[in-house]
């Protein structure tokens, strides 16, 4: 069974004119083979460097006392707990990037795309382990401290020469096209841009597919069915949630579904 798109427009004018197997998807064009490794990420993977980061930047610091937080660097907890999320979360957001279509790709930067997914939760080196790691779900002033990990992650980040539009996806992936999610940002309609709506879907697609401390795995059926409805309240692009469902589509339709994440 093929997953739907969201129909606000005619399959021809969403993907294009090549026809996706027998599905009623189109493409495009082939996969771009311009496909990073984990570098980007693999070189903060070290207490050290985190520490640095830190002292490079005193927003960190002060982020950090002013909601009581020790800062405590737990370099082997975010591998354990979030680095597999980040990587799956750039690898589906390169697929989603290669479905979308040709004037969102061409307004698109896979390159950022693919980097700010990498990095997009490295803020969570220094959120409290009984936080990150809790099994059930979270209190409200749990939840505030997590939702400090965007604002974290670009803190980090900020003095480590990376192109401004990195650090935008990194800053803003949970926000949404009417500026409700965290942290508040003051314009949509400069902040939430083409690249930032890839790794934010993709960031919430891998989230739903992955087994966590606190819940079950959900499948890519019902991982888009609650995307749609983000889509049908206007906090989802439906052409790229229409990406979205078009590499989750092929991939199934190759026998090549990406299985989810189980720790």
């Amino acid at each position: 069974m093929n997953f739907s798109v969201y129909n606000t427009l005619p399959i021809g004018q969403v993907y294009g004119v090549s026809p996706l197997r027998t599905s009623g998807y189109t493409r495009v064009s082939k996969p771009t083979d311009n496909f990073i490794g984990n570098r980007e990420l693999d070189k903060y993977m070290d207490t050290r460097v985190i520490a640095g980061m830190m002292d490079s930047n005193p927003v960190v610091y002060t982020i950090l006392k002013k909601n009581n937080i020790k800062p405590t660097i737990n370099v082997e907890n975010f591998k354990n707990t979030t680095y597999n999320h980040c990587v799956d979360t750039k690898n589906k957001a390169l697929g989603i990037y290669n479905y979308l279509p040709a004037d969102l790709k061409e307004e698109a930067n896979v390159n950022y795309i693919q980097k700010g997914a990498l990095l997009h939760d490295i803020g969570k080196v220094l959120i409290p382990t009984k936080v990150l790691n809790k099994k059930g779900r979270l209190n409200e002033d749990e939840t505030k401290v997590m939702h400090l990990h965007s604002k974290l992650s670009d803190a980090l980040l900020a003095g480590q020469n990376i192109e401004p539009e990195i650090l935008n996806i990194v800053k803003y992936h949970h926000q949404n096209k009417q500026g409700t999610g965290y942290p508040e940002i003051k314009n949509t309609l400069q902040g939430y841009d083409i690249n930032m709506e890839v790794v934010s879907l993709a960031d919430k697609y891998s989230a739903l597919t992955e087994k966590r401390a606190y819940k079950n795995s959900l499948s890519a059926e019902d991982a888009l069915a609650i995307i749609k409805k983000d889509v049908e309240a206007g906090n989802l692009n439906p052409r790229v949630y229409n990406a979205l469902v078009g590499y989750v589509n092929n991939a199934k339709a190759a026998g090549v579904m990406p299985k989810a994440i189980v720790k």
